[in-house]
């Protein structure tokens, strides 16, 4: 019977006893760094009147960051050039993509990502000796898609890009 005594006495402690007082968690101060200012998009225009009545931008800078829209073959009036040749058209691309990465003050050798679409996996050879002529030993992280087709009739490429500003 003792230790049933023991049992009942143990349980009624615990239960009279009241729980020691938390102490109050101190919040030490934490030095923040100051927010970093907003970058803000800039709209890049090398200067052509066809695509000012489209919904779109040529290309877009964004830190130090340009984005490309797809470039395709179509002169400063917006008409197609090298109809059925996919080597003129690449060329023609490329030739626009220097100028709106010139017009946000890049370059060909600042790209690091590329995009290209093509209406015809037979032409993929001219493609790419043509654009090794613009970009020479740069290798950007690529890709190449065949499409079934573009925007505007009698274009077979579009190429897209992320470059660098220096």
């Amino acid at each position: 019977m003792a230790k049933k005594n023991k049992k009942k006495n143990r349980a009624s402690d615990s239960k009279s006893r009241k729980p020691a007082a938390k102490k109050a968690a101190v919040k030490k101060a934490v030095a923040r760094p100051a927010a970093a200012p907003a970058v803000k998009p800039v709209d890049i225009d090398p200067g052509w009147a066809w695509d000012d009545a489209y919904p779109f931008v040529q290309g877009k800078r964004i830190g130090n960051l340009i984005y490309v829209s797809g470039q395709v073959a179509l002169d400063r009036d917006g008409n197609v050039v090298g109809q059925g040749d996919i080597g003129a058209q690449t060329r023609q691309a490329l030739d626009n993509m220097r100028s709106v990465l010139e017009a946000a003050g890049s370059g060909l050798k600042d790209i690091v990502k590329m995009n290209s679409y093509i209406t015809d996996a037979s032409v993929y050879r001219d493609f790419s000796a043509a654009r090794k002529e613009f970009l020479g030993d740069l290798r950007p992280a690529s890709t190449v898609v065949v499409v079934a087709a573009l925007a505007f009739e009698g274009l077979m490429v579009e190429i897209e890009a992320i470059a660098l500003k220096r």
